[in-house]
């Protein structure tokens, strides 16, 4: 009897316990995601995980991204949202360098970017195959697109460099209405095809040599030394050069200025 009744005692014990735990899993259910145990060092989605020190995620796989961000929306685009949104209250909204860190001793802080919704930076690369960008933007139509009350701005040895692979401008100005500007250049001008040529003693006349010139070419000339009684009266552009015609010999050698317009 007592083996009996010890038997049917464990048997109770048992059915009470799994009879408490089955209770619990259907409470925990249906219980909110947010509201069950997690590991405090655990990133959750559709949450904000606030936290007082950087998150940091390393990837060392070959040829892998470490972290990539993908919102897909509505078909239609109607209904979109950023694939990955940063924002700071005090400085670059994302910051994002290539091979090495920016040096602050070049300017850049965090509180210098103020203001500033996205900051890219790159060292030089010390070779001529390649050169370092702070940002690159491409497309087949605008690889890059600045609007505002400036719309680009740049500063260094060069400013802003323009060039073109094709028969179109390397830097184009638009002026919107006939009224506004189109290029307002504050400062010396330099031109690649423009220069000072001699016309020798005796001569009426010069032939300069260039590539590109063709007939149509618009070349303007003026005499750079005093000559009393002479000017330039005509300026002839053929294939591959022009000639500068003066009305009269020259007594002496004399400096004759070109510019060529297009």
């Amino acid at each position: 009897m007592a083996d009996e009744a010890a038997t049917t005692r464990s048997r109770r014990a048992l059915l009470t316990a799994a009879a408490g735990a089955a209770g619990a899993l259907a409470a925990s259910a249906a219980l909110p995601l947010t509201a069950m145990a997690h590991d405090a060092q655990d990133v959750q989605k559709e949450v904000d995980n606030a936290t007082t020190a950087t998150t940091t995620i390393t990837n060392s796989g070959l040829a892998s991204t470490a972290l990539a961000g993908a919102a897909t929306g509505d078909v239609n685009d109607t209904d979109v949202g950023y694939g990955v949104q940063g924002t700071s209250l005090h400085g670059a909204g994302v910051f994002g360098w290539s091979v090495s860190a920016p040096d602050p001793l070049d300017g850049f802080t965090p509180t210098n970017t103020n203001y500033t919704g996205v900051f890219g930076g790159a060292p030089t690369s010390g070779t001529n195959t390649v050169f370092g960008t702070g940002v690159w933007g491409t497309s087949g139509d605008v690889g890059v697109l600045g609007t505002g009350d400036t719309g680009v701005y740049g500063i260094g040895s060069i400013g802003v460099i323009g060039e073109s692979v094709s028969a179109a401008a390397g830097v184009q100005a638009i002026a919107q209405s006939s009224t506004d500007l189109a290029l307002d250049v504050q400062g010396k001008v330099r031109f690649s095809r423009s220069g000072r040529s001699t016309i020798p003693t005796g001569k009426s006349s010069l032939k300069v040599t260039l590539a590109g010139v063709s007939s149509g070419s618009r070349i303007f000339a003026v005499l750079h030394t005093n000559r009393p009684g002479r000017w330039v009266s005509a300026v002839v552009p053929v294939t591959g050069s022009f000639t500068i015609y003066l009305n009269t010999t020259v007594p002496g050698a004399t400096y004759v200025a070109w510019f060529i317009l297009n």
